[in-house]
């Protein structure tokens, strides 16, 4: 049995399909089961429930042979740390008293350290308890920043005929698809041979600058000469805010970015494990479609 916190996001959902195309048995975890219908009309055992509850979150963990776990978002609320802390606590405490001692975390670039890096400090957080468990095997994952979170642009684009944010324009660094994420996280799940506590980053296939991305991309939707602006951070807060983002998270989002610009997602070492495949390049026919919609 595979089990899988979070099978509603992006790295989840596609490792779940993996998974399920396998043949494996999959427990999916999610708040809410009506979006997790399509899993289980495919054979996935549903368990909806608040994965701040201790309980919940041990009965789900079960019987588990393995067990992919990762802290979804909450983007109005107005504690984004406290919101992780409880997620974190809640899982630590379900898989001391479920008995499993398989885990995969998804994790982030950057969940070395809690300075400065705003969303995913409580990332760090959690790496640092789930180091401390005994007798516990743990791949944690840390994959960079997401190439679907280009879809974040799409309304500036359309409204503002351009493509901006608080990230440098000149400074290059690690681009991923989801996809590559979660082949590697199911590969992880199917064979569940690791022991001890390894760490390893997912970098996408090479780096990015915001100006470079921007062209690709501008290129797909039929916008060549579409550019890139630096915002203030300022800026940027007020316009997340106005898209329903809580000022809290919004400023632990731009937190993390000025770290970005001075280096952050180049922590880690570019070599055959952390390079997954799929370029912006391909990528970009996936942005297209979703521009378009």
């Amino acid at each position: 049995m595979i089990t899988i916190l979070g099978g509603t996001g992006n790295v989840g959902g596609k490792t779940a399909e993996i998974i399920l195309n396998s043949g494996s048995k999959l427990r999916i975890i999610a708040r809410h089961q009506d979006k997790l219908s399509h899993f289980a009309e495919k054979g996935a055992e549903i368990m909806a429930g608040d994965a701040k509850e201790p309980n919940f979150l041990t009965s789900a963990f079960k019987d588990s042979d393995v067990v992919m776990t990762m802290i979804p978002g909450d983007w109005q609320t107005n504690n984004f740390a406290k919101h992780q802390d409880d997620i974190s606590n809640s899982i630590i405490t379900a898989i001391k008293q479920s008995g499993i001692n398989k885990i995969v975390f998804i994790s982030s670039v950057g969940g070395h350290t809690e300075e400065k890096t705003g969303v995913v400090a409580g990332l760090a957080r959690h790496e640092k308890l789930l180091n401390k468990l005994d007798n516990i095997d743990v791949v944690i994952l840390r994959p960079t920043y997401f190439m679907e979170n280009f879809f974040g642009s799409i309304p500036i684009i359309k409204t503002m005929n351009i493509n901006g944010g608080v990230l440098s324009p000149e400074i290059a660094f690690p681009i991923i698809a989801t996809k590559d994420i979660a082949q590697v996280a199911s590969k992880y799940l199917l064979s569940p041979n690791f022991s001890g506590v390894s760490i390893r980053a997912l970098l996408g296939p090479r780096n990015y600058t915001m100006r470079e991305s921007t062209k690709i991309l501008g290129s797909a939707i039929g916008k060549p000469d579409l550019q890139y602006i630096q915002l203030k951070p300022q800026e940027v807060i007020s316009s997340m805010t106005g898209m329903g983002v809580s000022e809290n998270v919004a400023k632990s989002m731009v937190t993390l970015m000025v770290s970005m610009n001075e280096g952050l997602f180049n922590y880690e070492e570019r070599n055959e494990l952390t390079t997954t495949s799929t370029f912006l390049e391909e990528f970009s026919s996936v942005f297209a479609y979703v521009y378009n919609q």
